[in-house]
């Protein structure tokens, strides 16, 4: 703006006294230097304390209904009782399943267990988690409408990866025969070995970020995927 003033001072013409140009257009320039010099400080300064803050930046902690949940599979996958449990996000799944029936609970691992043990009128079939409750059991999922996965999965990843093709929601298996934990997300299973594997695996996807960027995660991946990515 002061500059813009200085200028149209200078193309006023020789009506004006040309020292008087001169004399007015280093004290602008001057002062839009200041002016510049200021803001790329404080730019500097908010840069540098937004990384010094990133470096001191606890890991955010994941809701608490979710360890509940990573200690119910831990327990399932030691004794080999299969589960599968869909966490609901933005995109509804009423849709794409199939039966269901309501089942309004908070999550507790002691609550979980029972209702995949084989003796569970409920087991065979998926609980859906929304909003950090249960919300229905004994769900159908689609299948994975490819064909590419191993042979050694069943029901229970197809539907996962089935369901995750479809929406946005993350599901969550336990293998009945391998005692295995796994993750789907768009499509892609990813498998668990450890609590600490389940937490960054969990935070990455719940941020939205591309589960194939998960850095040393061992994974399968659908057709689908990869037809997306190319």
């Amino acid at each position: 703006g002061v500059f813009c003033f200085w200028a149209a001072v200078f193309f006023a013409g020789p009506s004006v006294n040309p020292e008087f140009v001169r004399i007015a257009g280093m004290i602008f320039l001057i002062l839009s230097g200041v002016l510049l010099g200021t803001d790329m400080l404080v730019s500097g300064i908010l840069w540098a304390a937004e990384r010094v803050g990133n470096f001191f930046h606890k890991t955010p902690q994941l809701p608490h209904y979710l360890l509940e949940i990573w200690s119910a599979m831990e327990r399932m996958a030691s004794r080999k009782v299969g589960a599968l449990i869909i966490l609901q996000r933005k995109q509804p799944l009423r849709p794409f399943m199939k039966g269901g029936m309501p089942f309004d609970a908070e999550i507790k691992s002691e609550i979980l267990v029972p209702l995949f043990l084989t003796s569970s009128p409920v087991h065979d079939g998926a609980l859906v988690v929304h909003k950090g409750r249960m919300q229905t059991v004994k769900g159908i999922l689609p299948l994975a409408s490819l064909s590419d996965l191993s042979p050694s999965f069943g029901t229970r990843h197809r539907a996962a990866i089935g369901i995750t093709e479809k929406t946005d929601a993350i599901a969550l298996v336990v293998s009945e025969e391998r005692g295995q934990i796994s993750v789907a997300y768009r499509g892609c299973l990813v498998h668990i070995a450890d609590r600490a594997e389940f937490l960054r695996t969990l935070q990455w996807v719940l941020k939205g970020r591309n589960i194939l960027r998960l850095k040393n995660a061992s994974f399968i991946v659908t057709t689908k995927v990869l037809d997306d990515l190319t």
